[in-house]
């Protein structure tokens, strides 16, 4: 018989490695666990509804299933680039009761749901006074930092961990003096703002977890017979907005659709008169080849 340390360290070595070896089977079994798990879940991605349909869609639609807006002047993608200018151009081109009023006053123009601030930039060249909103802390800073340095270096990816390294120089016809920016909610604005001649809402309304509140708060932030311009592709989503408060997007219990616009004529009528309508792609690039292409209504709306 072994002495007894001996014995006492044998038995700790055999339970060391039986713990080691029961350590390994169970980390195996884990990771095929993950696997099937990963597996399983990508599977469920690919048996969802809702994918399945774009796919039926994608292989045996005709080109007017798919294309369901007039995009004739959009043929050229290029034309659909630069979506934040293009959207200030129209509101300088459609609404003409703020640049040709009969007695001149300092113009105010509000943009909620700025982003990284382009739109602002522009407009700075039409008004005395642009304020940029945003809920993103982080949108607002480069916003201020390109106001501050007028240069800026960022990066955008080509392919996994390849990236294309670009800057952006202010156009020396930006009024930065005209300018501010500031971290906001659209739902909850701050009461001191004022009145405008423009409010500017891009992509917003259906990104908010209660589009009412910011649509209601329109009716005082805006000057009378001054405008409201908005952009939405109506991309509703449980996962910004519950669905008890869509604008749009359902069917009543009557069996009448509800669009979008249908709840923005709902919503703004009894105090805006819907003077303009069109359509307006945007395109934003996700990497080399891949892009996201998207039809926004442009609706222009006049305060009565």
């Amino acid at each position: 018989m072994p002495h007894h340390s001996s014995y006492i360290a044998l038995v700790s070595i055999t339970s060391g490695a039986l713990s080691i070896a029961g350590y390994i089977l169970l980390k195996r079994l884990l990771c095929k666990s993950k696997c099937k798990g990963k597996k399983a879940e990508q599977s469920k991605i690919y048996e969802e509804k809702a994918l399945l349909d774009q796919y039926m869609l994608f292989n045996y639609a005709e080109a007017d299933q798919i294309i369901l807006s007039n995009l004739d002047h959009y043929a050229n993608i290029y034309n659909c680039a630069l979506f934040p200018r293009n959207v200030a151009l129209l509101c300088r081109d459609h609404c003409p009761e703020i640049f040709f009023a009969e007695q001149p006053h300092p113009r105010r123009a509000l943009d909620i749901g700025c982003a990284v601030g382009r739109s602002c930039f522009e407009l700075s060249k039409l008004f005395d006074e642009v304020i940029g909103i945003d809920y993103s802390v982080n949108f607002i800073d480069h916003c201020k930092k390109i106001l501050t340095d007028k240069y800026i270096e960022y990066e955008c990816t080509l392919e996994g961990d390849l990236n294309q390294k670009l800057s952006y120089q202010l156009d020396p016809e930006v009024k930065v003096d005209r300018l501010s920016f500031e971290v906001g909610d659209a739902c909850n604005l701050r009461d001191d703002l004022g009145e405008f001649d423009l409010v500017l809402a891009s992509n917003l309304v259906c990104r908010l977890t209660e589009p009412m509140k910011f649509l209601n708060r329109l009716k005082t932030l805006v000057k009378t017979r001054k405008y409201v311009v908005m952009s939405t592709p109506f991309t509703w989503g449980t996962q910004y907005t519950p669905k008890e408060n869509w604008i749009g997007g359902f069917v009543e219990e009557n069996g009448r659709e509800v669009n979008g616009i249908d709840g923005l004529k709902a919503a703004l009528s009894d105090s805006f008169d819907l003077c303009h309508q069109t359509e307006l792609p945007m395109l934003i690039r996700e990497t080399r080849r891949k892009f996201q292409y998207t039809i926004c209504l442009i609706t222009i709306w006049q305060k009565k």
